[in-house]
């Protein structure tokens, strides 16, 4: 527990945050790894956990007739599964460029300790919140090819 403890502070996305809030996400917590082009999550799955990215590199893409259309690759300190939150269904696929090593946290879990803890689930809401506006900007970005 001291371990997961250790790697969930050391995570930019819950830099900040109150230890006593900490201590109480490791029990949502557990290391996972995958493997390159494993898929994190699908189109159409149930998310079943928040991934705080520690090492590696994973490609965000949208399924179209033909190829697969990359959105976004991302990578340590970067988090995916937010609308995990929301016990929706994933719209997009997600698979490690290469070895993948994150924190899953439990959907369940997780939506349990923000219920009982209202300021750590205001603190969890803002951060994904950042970092959805953070992706929608670099996607708007994306569309306007502003390096062509």
């Amino acid at each position: 527990m001291d371990d997961l403890e250790r790697l969930l502070r050391a995570h930019p996305f819950l830099a900040e945050l109150e230890p006593e809030h900490v201590r109480f996400l490791v029990g949502c917590a557990r290391n996972v790894r995958f493997r390159a082009g494993e898929y994190l999550v699908r189109e159409g799955d149930q998310l079943e956990a928040l991934y705080l990215i520690r090492q590696g590199t994973v490609i965000i893409e949208m399924r179209r007739p033909g190829d697969p259309v990359g959105l976004e690759t991302v990578g340590a300190g970067d988090v995916l599964g937010g609308s995990a939150l929301l016990a929706a269904a994933e719209h997009l696929d997600c698979h490690a460029r290469d070895t993948v090593l994150a924190l899953a946290l439990d959907r369940a879990c997780l939506q349990r300790k923000m219920d009982e803890d209202p300021r750590l689930g205001y603190a969890i809401a803002m951060r994904l919140f950042e970092r959805t506006h953070d992706r929608l900007a670099r996607a708007r970005l994306q569309q306007l090819d502003i390096y062509r």
